[in-house]
Formats: structure tokens, sequence, C-alpha cells
């Protein structure tokens, strides 16, 4: 495999790195020999000497506690090289709760959540140190962390939690994020300006430490694993009330609440966080110094991870995926899992032809996905039917039937439908160049013999026109947030009120389709207690999304992974596998090993 600099590394004709070895070797004490000389006397005449072997064990290295009290363990590297070079992107503030699509790398770094998720996806304590439900979960009670204070010294308390709802639904600062709380009393309100922020109801103070967050629709069974989202994090009231548009634009003027604080930002080339040392928190890290490397959308960042200018990277490509396994000593650095990530084709059914039923029909019935994810997508993804991926709560195999690649029936739709093929274009959006949308277009032109106009469009400006509705139809990826199906049904598709100047009817805050049997059932699903009832009601609303085909459902992904040997301590899932989600903490959970340098020499 050709890299980038490659007078620099060749293959290894041995093997690679025993990486459980390495651990074991670093874990055991060291053993020495020392000869010693003893005298004793013998029948009260003589003395005799002679050598006895003793076995002596060196004393052990002082334990390495980072500057928050972590005690690291014995194979780290000192804290001087517990330094992480990741990949990141240009923030264009570091308000998470106001945009969490431009925070970067500030979203994990320079915030919490009052919960998070572990390894396992399951919720643990963050901000919040336990949480209950009220009567019939129309509320949740959480209690903030004693001694909690935000990186100025300032305490974190329950006004901090009452005011983040009131800023981050504030209309004047446009929050293209403001739907994933819309469940949460009066957010959805203050956005649209039916209210004021002093009559947002959200979250009630109890005391200090105490803090109620209501539901918008009565009970609100699911409050906890929304707000374990990383991104659901709390504001600082004592400075971005006093000027909410700006007071996260610099790491001058930015307050931390998490294990980091920003101590550079040099624009477009990196993002620097150091420990955070007023953090007192569950989730302390071993990694002291993280460098964000600043890449633009769709730039190449799998050669600066060969180069060793960046320690990991989250996500490869299909081709990447193919270098790495031809390679003898990348191909054990490989890791994989089955992300609940979905990739549809969104259309938009107030546009003609695409409102007429039969032809969309045809057209999700035209897609081959096992060519699609076995060939064009190299094992990268999984045939997707449906929103909700296997293994998801309220997943439903039989939805497959109503997209499943079928040419001939995709052909009776198109007959159906009375379009004429010959007379059709459809344009199809997309930011950055994506395999899977040219073969979409060669489906659509080979199979059913419509034109496909592939767009390109700048990442913001394609943002800009999904939230206005004016794309035709594009490719929909969504990463769940939290893992309850109104997470990826509710807020992604139920509609709302058209925004002034549009007309109805609108649809969802991303998509140009609108059912009131699909709204009714997602909302009172998300009140309903009763567990089996809840699962069935959402299943009911996915079976109409796939049937009306609100979108052609492409895949679900398969995340491939690498990082370098010296990246160590991410705890293992209750399966044993070892990846890094970056939805949870396992950001936290890593340290450098204390050979990093000899594994960089092996690496070079």
């Amino acid at each position: 495999m050709s890299r980038k600099k490659l007078t620099r590394r060749e293959f290894f004709h041995t093997s690679g790195i025993a990486a459980g070895a390495v651990l074991l070797t670093a874990c055991t004490p060291q053993v020495v020999t020392q000869v010693v000389r003893e005298t004793s006397l013998v029948k009260e005449t003589s003395l005799v000497e002679k050598e006895v072997i003793k076995e002596i064990t060196a004393t052990p290295a002082p334990d390495i506690v980072t500057p928050q009290g972590r005690v690291l363990p014995p194979d780290a590297a000192p804290l001087d090289k517990q330094v992480f070079r990741g990949i990141d992107s240009e923030p264009k503030f570091l308000d998470t709760a106001r945009d969490i699509y431009s925070a970067g790398s500030a979203t994990n770094h320079g915030n919490e959540p009052l919960l998070r998720n572990n390894e396992n996806i399951e919720t643990v304590p963050a901000l919040a140190e336990s949480w209950k439900p009220g009567p019939k979960a129309e509320y949740w009670e959480f209690v903030i962390r004693e001694g909690a204070k935000w990186s100025d010294g300032t305490p974190i308390t329950a006004d901090d939690v009452v005011f983040t709802y009131q800023h981050l639904s504030d209309p004047k600062l446009a929050n293209p994020w403001v739907w994933f709380y819309s469940d949460i009393k009066d957010v959805a309100k203050h956005s649209l300006g039916e209210i004021t922020r002093d009559q947002v109801k959200a979250a009630e103070k109890i005391d200090d430490r105490t803090v109620r967050i209501f539901g918008e629709f009565g009970p609100i069974p699911y409050l906890p694993a929304l707000l374990s989202y990383q991104a659901a994090v709390i504001v600082p009231k004592h400075v971005a009330e006093k000027d909410p548009e700006h007071w996260a634009d610099s790491v001058e003027t930015f307050v931390s609440g998490g294990p980091y604080i920003p101590t550079k930002w040099d624009h477009n080339k990196e993002i620097v966080w150091e420990i955070n040392p007023m953090y007192n928190g569950p989730h302390k890290p071993g990694i002291q110094k993280y460098v964000g490397v600043i890449f633009a959308t769709g730039a190449n960042t799998f050669n600066p991870f060969l180069n060793q200018e960046v320690d990991l990277k989250h996500i490869l490509e299909p081709a990447e995926v193919a270098a790495v396994r031809a390679d003898p000593q990348l191909n054990p650095l490989l890791h994989f899992f089955n992300n609940f990530q979905s990739s549809y084709i969104a259309f938009n059914t107030n546009m003609p032809p695409l409102d007429n039923l039969a032809f969309r029909q045809a057209l999700a019935h035209a897609i081959d996905r096992d060519t699609l994810c076995q060939q064009v997508l190299n094992g990268t993804a999984v045939p997707g039917y449906s929103m909700l991926p296997p293994g998801f709560p309220a997943y439903n195999p039989d939805l497959k039937e109503n997209q499943k690649y079928d040419l001939e029936l995709a052909k009776q739709k198109l007959t159906e439908s009375g379009v004429n093929p010959a007379s059709v274009t459809i344009d199809l959006y997309m930011n950055g160049r994506q395999v899977d949308l040219e073969f979409v277009k060669q489906q659509w032109e080979t199979n059913l013999g419509i034109k496909v106009n592939l767009v390109q469009l700048e990442a913001g400006v394609w943002g800009e026109n999904r939230s206005a509705h004016s794309m035709m139809a594009y490719r929909g990826p969504y990463e769940y947030d939290f893992v309850d199906p109104s997470n990826m049904l509710t807020g992604l598709w139920r509609s709302i009120p058209a925004p002034e100047g549009q007309q109805e009817p609108w649809g969802s805050p991303r998509h140009g389709w609108k059912s009131e049997a699909f709204d009714t059932l997602v909302t009172d699903a998300g009140s309903e207690v009763d567990v089996e009832k809840r699962l069935q009601m959402f299943q009911d609303a996915e079976k109409i999304l796939t049937e009306e085909v609100a979108a052609a459902f492409l895949t679900h992904q398969v995340v491939f992974q690498i990082w370098w040997p010296w990246l160590v301590g991410m705890a293992p899932d209750r399966n044993g596998n070892v990846v890094f989600r970056w939805l949870d903490i396992a950001a936290f959970q890593m340290y450098i090993h204390k050979d990093v340098d000899e594994m960089k020499q092996k690496y070079a």
C-alpha cells in the first residue's frame, strides 16, 4: 500500500506489536539478582564463606497523579507526555448549547451534560450525581454534584440549568439544534417567539443543587437518556446572560464546566484544550492536553494518521478500510462496531413528481442495497429499509417489505404513478463526494430511465437548504443521540408549523414530509409510560414513515476505526470489544502508554 511520506516507513516482515504482552510486562515487578557473601561460624574454630543468590524486588515507581486527582495505571506515560492529537473541525463559537454543529471539540471537552453514557451506552452520572422521576415521570429531579464549579471558580447551580433552556431556545440566536429539546416544556414555544424568556418553565429550581425538568406533553420517561447526550450541556448564566451571542467566541471569554479548558485557538489550524483545575467530576481525563488538528470538510485525514500527525481516526472510509486490511502492520490495529446510524434519501414530498406516492415507491424499490453495502461501501454498512437500525428499541425487521429491492415491482409502481420517466430529472444534493449517491444515481437511471442530477454543496449551504426545505432530494445521514426511538423518529420527522412566509404542508425541521397520523403516534408515544405499549406506538409510526416513503432508506453504518497502540485505557464493552464511541466517556478513559516513544519508532 502506498502512503504519503513513504521514505519514512516500510512494511514490517515480522509480526505486529503484541499489545497484551506489552501490558503484561509493564505490570510485572522488576526482578534482579544480587550476589551476597555470607560469613558464618563453623565448629567455633573456622570461618567459611559461601555465595547465596537472593531475589530483590525493585522499588516501584510512585503513582502518576493528575492535577484533578486521578491516579493513572502503572503503564501510563508521565503527565507531560499525556498529549492526544485528534481530528477536529473549525468551530464558529464554543457555545455547544447554541449550536452543536459548529461547536467542534467544545462539545465534549469544555462542557458537561447532567448525565453521560458509558461504554455499554448506559446512563451514568456527570454533572448530576443523582436523578429520579416525579409522579408518572411528568418531571425528573436532578441533584448537581457537590462542589461543582465553572472554570472561573463560580459554583454551578440550579440557576444555570434554568437559564440553559431559556438561552438555547432564544429566538434571537436561531439555534438550529433547538428541535432536539422540543419535548422539554416551553422550549419550542420560546424558539418560535410565542412566549418570552421569563415565561419558559422548562426547569424549576428547588434549591441551589436541585432542579426539576418538565416535559412538554406530560410524562417524559426518556428524559435522562435525552440529557445524557454529550451536547445537552449546561450554560454558565453569570457569563452568558451578559452577552448571549458572543460569550463563547474566544478562549479568553469562554467559561468551561467540563474536564478541559481551551488554551489556544489558532483558527483553521488547531484548537488546544488542557486540564480544567476546577473540575471535580467522575470523568477525570488521563489525557492532559488535547490538540484538535482542524481539517476542512471532506479533507483527507487518513494520511495525517499514517504520518502520526493524529493519534486516532474514528471513521474510516471504504477505501481506507481496504488499505488497512492490506497492510500487515496496520491490520491488527483495526476496530469496528455496528453503529446506530441510518442513511437515507430524503424526499421533499411537496415538490412534484415526489408528491406522487407510487413514484416514490418506485424509487425505493429500485435500489439494490446489498450490492451497495458489500461492493461499493466495502462492508462499512449493512442494508437499511427503515429509520431505526437493528438492535435499536422498537426496530421492526418486517418493515423491509415496504422498501425492499424489487425491480419488477419498481417498474410496476412507476407505471401506476403515471409519471413519464423521460420527462423527469431528480436533483439529488450532497455535501462532499458520496459514493452511495453515485450508486443511487446509477440505479435510478439504469433501472427506471430517470435522469439524476447530483448537486454538490458546501456543508454550511447544504445545512441551510435542508432547514429551508429547498432541496428536492438529499442524502440524510443521522446518528443516534440517545437510545430511545423518540430520538430518531420524533424530533427528526414530526412536523412543525410552517415558518413565517412558508406555506403548508411544511414538514419537520429537516424534512418536507408531513403525516398527521405519524405526528399523533410519536407525540402520544413520547408520554406513554407503559414500555410495551410505547414501543408498539413507535413501530406503528415507523410503518407509516416507510409505507409513505418519506425517504428511501439505504444503510445502517458499520464503523471501522483505527488508533495507534500507544493510546490505551478505553474500557471494553460487555461483549469484550474495545471501541471508541465518541458519544460516551471513552475520551476520558484513554491515556498514553509509557512506551510511546518506542512505539512511534516501530510504526515510523
